[in-house]
């Protein structure tokens, strides 16, 4: 996946349950758009709240502890 170039050290703070696309992307230190071209190929999970479409964080999180377990 092209999750590699997350920087680990960022993910260390208070983590939320949704966030924008442009919150995650700035804390997660890549772009928006790389962001939302994530989103929309489905390799980060989001929901919809109203009209603004959100990363589902506790989805994310699940993913990536699923995929500690199988490395």
């Amino acid at each position: 996946m092209e999750l590699e170039s997350l920087d680990p050290t960022k993910l260390i703070e208070p983590q939320k349950d949704v966030e924008t696309i442009e919150c995650w992307a700035e804390r997660n230190g890549v772009t928006p758009d790389t962001a939302r071209a994530w989103v929309k190929k489905g390799v980060l999970p989001s929901v919809k709240l109203g009209k603004r479409r959100m990363v589902n964080c506790v989805m994310f999180r699940h993913h990536l502890l699923e995929q500690e377990w199988v490395a």
